[in-house]
């Protein structure tokens, strides 16, 4: 399907846009990704992946685990692995929505569109004629009003370096005539991006997995005395605070159930296979590990490498024991780069035509937030279904303040424009 190349206003419409389910605006970024992973091919070409094609069926993931409706793919496979009787599979899936709550949609959903708004609007602005820049949410700006609590805890700090040394490889990738040169100036790149997005979404993990634990532990019994005696308490706070702090049984419960998850049911999913991140990874069809895992030749390609995996390659590779880790995760994610480099099907289109077709057309919904847009510019729902009269369990979030404080968040008065510094252009 032909289209224009994605624009920062294209971007900036896609993440300001507030009335979309969590599941299907993960869709809508990772189709978004697949767009900016294409309009970087114009100039890098398609011998080698840039990191917006790995984005794109990551997103895609994240949607199918937000999709938890009555026919939810995630929590049917997720029964599967568990092996829940058929019989028990409505009590599992009450069960499971009441260990997730809302703040399990809402966060990761917030966390994701942060995310994508901003390594996306580094991308399309590349090879503008003003100097690179890129949008952040910033809770802690003086230039912004005071923010929920919530939106600081749920975006981890990350630095900035990572996404100013993205931006110069890839810039420098676009101008590199050998391919094997571009290749791994795009690698890099590959690194750079993804060292700052999980240092960004650390907090939004934690939240993910820490929080079937706190609400056994710390939430569930303080939700029955709220609701006898009427007073509220801080829930958020609760699943937002460091591991570190929490009571010694909540950690060691947290720290088994992260290991077991990351160890047996958590996968990366590729247009190939999903890869089981708790065992060693292996090279798909068609591509040599001896030959994939060659000595970096670019000096600062590597170093930035060497920041995460070493020339060990069965070290390096090895199964991650905790994902919640950010330097095990990290090792595991830039040696998935490494070893899925060539891998030309991360370019497809993840979705069938139709559905395709569908998301291209909810991408233009909504108005670019003008008061943005200023600075940083140059100038029915898919997969949905009616379900009838019949009713299903559906956790009631107004009973979680602070989730229902996520619900109708606007995330439009925390962003900044952030320049980095000018670039010569190819």
């Amino acid at each position: 399907m032909s289209h224009t190349p994605m624009t920062a206003d294209d971007v900036l419409r896609i993440a300001a846009y507030k009335d979309r389910s969590p599941a299907l605006e993960a869709m809508v970024i990772a189709y978004a990704y697949h767009r900016v992973a294409s309009d970087l091919a114009v100039r890098l070409g398609k011998e080698a992946n840039n990191w917006y094609c790995y984005a794109t069926w990551t997103s895609k993931a994240i949607g199918e685990s937000l999709d938890l409706g009555p026919d939810s793919p995630f929590i049917e496979d997720f029964g599967r692995r568990l092996r829940v009787p058929s019989r028990f599979r409505r009590l599992f899936r009450a069960a499971l929505l009441t260990l997730l709550g809302p703040s399990y949609q809402l966060g990761l959903a917030l966390a994701n569109r942060a995310i994508f708004l901003e390594t996306a609007s580094l991308a399309v602005n590349l090879w503008n004629d003003t100097p690179d820049r890129f949008l952040k949410v910033s809770p802690d700006s003086d230039l912004t009003p005071q923010p929920p609590e919530f939106l600081a805890d749920l975006l981890s700090p990350a630095d900035s370096r990572y996404l100013k040394e993205a931006a110069e490889l890839l810039v420098e990738g676009a101008r590199a005539t050998d391919p094997e040169e571009r290749g791994e100036l795009m690698f890099g790149a590959a690194v750079a991006l993804s060292a700052y997005e999980q240092a960004r979404a650390q907090a939004a993990l934690e939240l993910v997995l820490y929080r079937p634990v706190r609400w056994l532990t710390r939430v569930s019994w303080r939700s029955l005395r709220s609701l006898v005696t009427r007073k509220p308490f801080a829930r958020f706070r609760l699943y937002s605070a460091r591991h570190d702090d929490q009571p010694w049984l909540t950690r060691k419960l947290e720290a088994a159930w992260s290991s077991l998850y990351t160890r047996h049911l958590f996968a990366v999913a590729t247009p190939l296979s999903d890869i089981k991140v708790g065992r060693p990874l292996t090279a798909p069809d068609g591509v040599d590990l001896a030959e994939v895992w060659a000595p970096i030749q670019n000096e600062r390609v590597r170093k930035l490498a060497e920041e995460f995996i070493t020339e060990d390659q069965e070290a390096s590779t090895a199964g991650v024991r905790d994902w919640v880790s950010y330097r095990d995760r990290m090792r595991f994610i830039v040696s998935y780069f490494r070893v899925y480099h060539n891998v030309a099907a991360l370019y497809d289109v993840p979705f069938a035509k139709d559905v395709a077709e569908g998301l291209a057309e909810e991408m233009t919904r909504g108005l670019v937030p003008e008061a943005i847009s200023d600075r940083f510019s140059t100038r029915a729902e898919p997969g949905l279904r009616r379900r009838g009269r019949k009713r299903y369990y559906s956790y009631p979030t107004e009973t979680d303040p602070d989730a229902h404080e996520m619900a109708h968040f606007d995330f439009e008065p925390f962003l900044e424009a952030i320049q980095l510094d000018p670039m010569a252009k190819p």
